[in-house]
């Protein structure tokens, strides 16, 4: 038996108890701790189905904080940090491999849904929606659309900037800039069962951003880029990337004028991740390209 399985099993016992009995709500939150058991997060899971039970589960232990008596408190509180630990770790451990951002003004005039298939199809393993230019009506259907691509490739599927439309299409994260929604209001709206990314530009920002609670740091313009409006930056170099890998915990991603001419540098780093956007999404096959850069990452 695992920890978090010893921890919830201590708890299930002392509920059993007659003086604890609250009726439904112990068979509801039974059935809860069941549910979540069974998406056994050393499989991996399907990070969105292991998220959602994750917070379920977490609302439940919320209540049962002023429901039950002081005695089951420590037993409450230990399933509380062990759900917590799981799902932190779950989320940690998925941004892994080539990352890349989907954008309406860096697909080169295509269907931004079938770039996006076609880049998962040639090994991406995270998805991010960026869309400064539609309507909000528009931006929920086609991160519904991305969502259900990434749901059946086991896919992480992250949102850019929009707390609301995260939240409407379940996405395992959110990401945010420097002047984006705070990190703590974006959790308050997303929940604790939810990843939150957040862009850097330096050591210092990615500090302030480790401090507010994110679950991974993205750290960039690593090169000179003009993909998406970052023109403006001041490229870090490979050698901030990698002072910043040492100095975390979290899972790093590099981003900013990656391609197969310095990929191997920046993998050199150690980065767990790193986001490459036009050598993918404005290629003539989103697909081929993706799959020759992922080739080239798994080879290192």
């Amino acid at each position: 038996m695992t920890d978090y399985q010893n921890t919830f099993s201590l708890l299930l016992d002392e509920l059993q108890k007659p003086d604890t009995s609250t009726g439904e709500y112990i068979v509801n939150l039974r059935a809860s701790i069941s549910d979540f058991e069974k998406t056994e997060p050393s499989k991996p899971p399907k990070l969105r189905i292991f998220l959602e039970s994750a917070e379920v589960l977490l609302c439940q232990i919320e209540t049962a904080k002023s429901l039950f008596s002081r005695t089951l408190l420590p037993h409450i509180d230990s399933v509380e940090v062990s759900v917590n630990t799981m799902v932190r770790t779950a989320l940690r451990e998925s941004i892994s491999g080539i990352y890349t951002i989907i954008d309406p003004q860096a697909v080169n005039n295509k269907n931004l849904v079938e770039v996006a298939k076609s880049a998962i199809n040639g090994g991406v393993r995270i998805v991010q929606y960026r869309d400064k230019v539609n309507d909000r009506s528009v931006f929920l259907e086609n991160a519904q659309s991305i969502q259900e691509i990434c749901d059946e490739a086991e896919v992480p599927f992250v949102v850019n900037d929009a707390a609301d439309i995260a939240n409407l299409v379940g996405s395992p994260f959110l990401h945010v800039g420097q002047s984006d929604l705070p990190v703590k209001s974006a959790s308050t709206i997303l929940g604790r069962a939810r990843g939150i990314g957040r862009s850097n530009n330096g050591p210092i920002e990615a500090s302030e951003s480790e401090y507010s609670g994110v679950d991974y740091l993205a750290i960039g313009a690593v090169y000179a880029t003009s993909t998406m409006g970052k023109s403006s930056r001041i490229p870090v170099g490979p050698e901030v990337v990698e002072r910043l890998v040492q100095s975390t915990e979290l899972p790093v991603v590099a981003i900013g004028g990656i391609g197969a001419e310095n990929l191997d540098e920046v993998r050199r780093t150690g980065v767990q991740s790193v986001c490459i956007v036009s050598a993918i999404t404005m290629a003539e096959s989103p697909e081929r390209s993706a799959r020759s850069l992922v080739d080239a990452w798994n080879s290192g």
